[in-house]
């Protein structure tokens, strides 16, 4: 899947060529929603409590929304089906692939950890027995944005590439590059 026409969402405010949001809001869907050509969303947010054995950034593979909310309640935008699936909605690595470049520069995505996200309310940071709960469900750790963006995404049937990235870090060059192409 071509990532040239992909809507990009920098929830880190780190990446050039991204629209940069503090957090998930309006006018997250709104961008979503837009009726440009796209077939992906890519979302950059953090990652909060690493799993132990679980560092650096992250590809996600799925998700566990603990935030209680859903950002389609309400009326329906005629955009979407009320009930999007949401399965298959992550992209991987090998989903991004360009085959005739892969095989002279590698995939940088490849060599990401793959790892479950739990969306947890904006702002709030869980403490040792949550995390341990969380873990206990199979998530790596949690964030804050990815999850209701992937629910607006699906709903305007859309595919997303989501990356976590721990707090201090940043992504290599070559993965930005990847995903800025």
């Amino acid at each position: 899947m071509k990532l040239r026409y992909a809507k990009r969402i920098d929830f880190t405010s780190s990446y050039p060529d991204f629209e940069h949001f503090e957090q998930f809001n309006q006018k997250v869907i709104e961008l979503i929603r837009d009726k440009e050509k796209a077939e992906v969303v890519i979302v950059i947010d953090r990652a909060y409590g690493l799993a132990p054995k679980h560092d650096g950034a992250h590809l996600l593979s799925d998700h566990l929304n603990l935030s209680g909310d859903n950002p389609l309640v309400g009326p329906n935008d005629a955009i979407g089906q009320r009930f999007p699936v949401v399965n298959n909605i992550y992209l991987s690595a090998a989903d991004t692939i360009n085959q005739e470049e892969t095989w002279t520069m590698g995939n940088p995505l490849s060599k990401l950890r793959s790892g479950i996200a739990a969306g947890v309310k904006p702002g709030l940071r869980l403490n040792d027995e949550e995390l341990a709960l969380a873990y206990s469900m199979g998530a790596h750790f949690y964030n804050w944005n990815t999850v209701p963006t992937m629910i607006a995404a699906a709903h305007a049937g859309l595919k997303v590439l989501a990356i976590a990235v721990p707090e201090g870090e940043q992504l290599s060059d070559a993965v930005v590059m990847t995903i800025r192409r």
